[in-house]
């Protein structure tokens, strides 16, 4: 078992495996994400291909319809897909705080919570607790994740210990001890946070093609996730141009530009095992591309 394959297999301690892919917009995270979850399956792991990014094509990469329900995907067997509907998510998150709230408070009340529930940390809350509900989906043995931009899944990962503290810190000195409520949703985060940081339950990847730009911002996501504990295992090398395909000049200049920034990919990532995945002549759409391209790329991995 080689280390990339080892990185997307369930976890040793008999639990299943999370595998985020993130990276800056346009690297290719989606159909990195789709490729690992196609592969995974087809190891006969039973395997769940999550979309946190609204903007994600994740439907068009599977030539299969991707909806907010769980569902599976025709053409290879024991993969599943949904993604997060952040409208949908925010509707229910707000509804589901104010249903309660209206037990228990007069109307003017309701109306100051509506108003302040109307902001983008309502949202993201929404979309972690989304996040939460379908990683939580029980019989998976490995969870794929194609996320958000890289300032989003920082955010997204970081909202759960920064709410833990709050929910902490709202409980210290108060008068009563912390709410059954408060304390079931704080044990949620932790856990959350405590699989996050544990390398034999999360492989965290990024995906960037051999380019300065990608590969800072990579870097710099990878250092923000290392101050809150949480390890870039992995990284892929999208769109590299083999070496029988410099065939003119400008191929070859563009190889030998790749190859320098590869060699900076592993001196940035250099406790990171790196994926190289080539550049394609066509589009990755359809499980028949998506299997063309996980023999290329995992061929020799058993």
């Amino acid at each position: 078992m080689t280390d990339i394959e080892s990185l997307l297999r369930p976890s040793a301690k008999g639990s299943f495996r999370q595998v985020f892919f993130a990276g800056k917009g346009g690297v290719g995270k989606t159909t990195m994400a789709c490729l690992a979850a196609v592969h995974a399956a087809r190891q006969g792991y039973r395997t769940l291909l999550l979309t946190t990014d609204p903007a994600a094509h994740t439907g068009s990469v599977l030539g299969k319809n991707v909806t907010d329900q769980v569902e599976a995907i025709d053409g290879v067997p024991g993969l599943f897909a949904a993604k997060i509907d952040q409208k949908q998510a925010t509707e229910d998150y707000k509804e589901g705080i104010l249903h309660d709230a209206r037990a228990k408070f007069d109307e003017d009340t309701i109306r100051t919570m509506t108003e302040e529930l109307a902001s983008p940390c309502t949202e993201e809350m929404a979309a972690f607790q989304r996040f939460i509900d379908l990683s939580s989906t029980p019989g998976f043995d490995v969870i794929v994740f194609d996320t958000a931009p890289t300032g989003h899944t920082l955010r997204l990962l970081e909202l759960p210990m920064d709410w833990s503290e709050q929910i902490r810190l709202k409980a210290t000195g108060a008068t009563e001890a912390m709410s059954a409520g408060d304390r079931q949703q704080k044990d949620r985060f932790d856990h959350a946070v405590s699989a996050m940081r544990d390398p034999e339950l999360t492989t965290f990847s990024f995906v960037m093609y051999p380019e300065s730009t990608p590969i800072l911002e990579a870097y710099r996501a990878s250092q923000e996730l290392a101050a809150i504990g949480v390890a870039t295992q992995l990284v892929v090398a999208n769109l590299l141009i083999a070496e029988e395909q410099a065939t003119t000049p400008f191929f070859q200049k563009r190889r030998q530009l790749q190859l320098g920034y590869l060699d900076d990919m592993k001196r940035r990532f250099a406790g990171a095992a790196l994926l190289m995945v080539p550049i394609m002549d066509s589009d990755i759409r359809g499980i028949d591309k998506l299997d063309t391209l996980d023999k290329i790329v995992f061929g020799g991995m058993a």
